[in-house]
């Protein structure tokens, strides 16, 4: 399988995120080709621009492997997802918050071009993932996608990068709300008053500290170094973590 250093892939590019993503790559005119992949196509409007470098697939996550690209693109955005509300169950929530993602990186990993030298993929993966993700955290929502993030560190990708954004401010109004989701809409104002750095960020800012992220050479990005970085024992793959104080940062001091 072949790959392109000029082009993008993007899972879950109809979620809050994803959506942000896809416009801002598109606008950015960074990448000759955006694909997206996913269970429903993105719907466009007069704010996307630059759609003919856009192709869409639709995809069945259960079955990845039947629907998957022949030339893979060198960075890879996910932003799948779900929240305990909207799911029916934890066995559904842990089906698209981890198992859809990790086994569309597996697949990923698998069908990449290799460095004959450290076997791992030339693939720089970009996962949103949440605040106070933690595979030993005692709430469940946390944990999982702290397994998440595990399970793509030890995948053997070139480069991980993982955000961990804080309460999300939606752009456009979601098709169902749920009690909580209105609660905290109603408590954004008071947290970005009191530390909006540490508490809240737009879903298009997050879209935008990936795009920027994805196409930097440098885990340091506009002059903003993540709260950390490490290199896996096993797999050997830098990992970054960005903080929702790194994301507001590294969107306010960019110029592009």
């Amino acid at each position: 399988m072949s790959i392109a250093k000029n082009s993008a892939l993007i899972f879950g590019g109809t979620g809050a995120v994803g959506k942000c993503l896809v416009r801002d790559a598109l606008a950015s005119k960074t990448f000759a080709r955006v694909l997206t992949l996913g269970r429903r196509p993105v719907v466009t409007d007069d704010s996307f621009v630059n759609t003919t470098v856009l192709e869409q697939k639709t995809v069945d996550f259960d079955h990845i492997q039947d629907s998957f690209p022949s030339d893979l693109p060198q960075v890879v955005f996910c932003t799948l997802g779900t929240n305990l509300t909207s799911a029916p169950s934890r066995e559904a929530f842990k089906k698209i918050d981890q198992q859809f993602v990790v086994d569309s990186a597996r697949h990923v990993h698998e069908n990449a071009p290799k460095d004959p030298q450290t076997g791992r993929s030339k693939v720089h993966f970009l996962y949103c993932s949440g605040i106070g993700a933690n595979p030993n955290s005692f709430f469940f929502a946390a944990r999982t996608k702290g397994e998440t993030e595990q399970a793509l560190a030890e995948i053997g990708f070139e480069r991980v990068s993982i955000f961990q954004p804080a309460i999300l401010k939606v752009v456009e109004p979601r098709e169902s709300v749920t009690m909580v989701e209105r609660a905290a809409t109603r408590m954004i104002p008071l947290l970005e008053f009191v530390a909006e750095k540490s508490t809240t960020v737009s879903v298009a800012t997050v879209a935008k500290c990936m795009r920027l992220v994805g196409t930097s050479d440098s885990v340091e990005v506009a002059g903003t170094a993540p709260k950390k970085v490490e290199i896996h024992p096993g797999s050997k793959t830098t990992v970054a973590y960005y903080s929702n104080a790194n994301i507001h940062d590294i969107v306010n001091n960019a110029r592009t």
